[in-house]
């Protein structure tokens, strides 16, 4: 991983570990704009018996509505499944760092 920053990946990493300690899916993402977390998720899917409540998700949720996510990247630590990848292309966020792709290459 390149041009990225370690502290905006660590405060995503602390949301998957947030996951875990809570008994789920050890996922974490946060949404930043001009180096600037507006927002923090982690996977409840298992917590709240939800399918959808994946941490990009649940970040992106707790980011609230944004005017535009022309300046934003989402730091997320396993690599989007075809739903939430769905919902970057469609917000238009411009860069998404992943933190790990081996165990779901994601889409």
């Amino acid at each position: 991983m390149d041009n990225y920053n370690k502290d905006h990946y660590k405060a995503a990493f602390e949301q998957a570990q947030k996951s875990l300690n809570e008994g789920g899916i050890p996922i974490g993402a946060v949404l930043v704009n001009d180096e600037k977390i507006i927002g923090r998720g982690h996977n409840q899917r298992v917590q709240k018996d939800n399918p959808i409540l994946h941490g990009e998700m649940d970040c992106l949720q707790n980011a609230g509505r944004q005017k535009n996510y022309k300046g934003t990247t989402l730091y997320t630590t396993l690599s989007p499944c075809m739903m939430c990848s769905g919902t970057i292309v469609q917000f238009k966020i411009p860069k998404v760092v992943i933190g790990e792709n081996l165990n779901f290459d994601g889409n």
